[in-house]
């Protein structure tokens, strides 16, 4: 079994277990704890945090989306490029054996499509709130 494949397991064991040991969030168990007032934070403050959340509960999805979708387009490319259908440049998941890995370069664009999707997922969640806001 490779590192990675353990590492893996192991950051998967402690997803799943550490849930049963966090802490309660009723504040009735804290003394002296109280709980935030409606006014407390701004209303930038709340859809900021709002957006934060939407951003980085969306990377898993659309780390799968553009790595897929970056496959194909280079598989696209590259079968283009040489006139013929380029198996070893299928994505991953459908690659035979002896595919061509993707390099740094292709990774990073990988990266940067997953924050910009992210990203405007936030930006879109902001803006259909808004729109809510202002019909009511």
């Amino acid at each position: 079994m490779s590192a990675t494949r353990v590492l893996l397991l192991v950051l998967l064991v402690f997803a799943v277990v550490s849930p049963g040991f966090t802490q309660s969030s009723d504040t009735a168990d804290v003394p002296g704890a109280e709980e935030y007032e409606p006014e407390e934070f701004s209303p930038f403050v709340r859809d900021l945090r709002r957006a934060e959340i939407v951003a980085i509960g969306s990377i898993p999805l659309t780390l799968l989306a553009t790595r897929l979708l970056y496959g194909v387009g280079r598989f696209t490319v590259q079968s283009i490029r040489s006139s013929s259908v380029a198996t070893e440049y299928l994505p991953e998941l459908f690659a035979p054996p002896g595919y061509v890995p993707l390099t740094r370069t292709d990774n990073a664009w990988i990266l940067a499509g997953t924050a910009t999707l992210s990203l405007s997922i936030a930006l879109a969640d902001y803006l259909l709130g808004r729109a809510d806001q202002g019909s009511r």
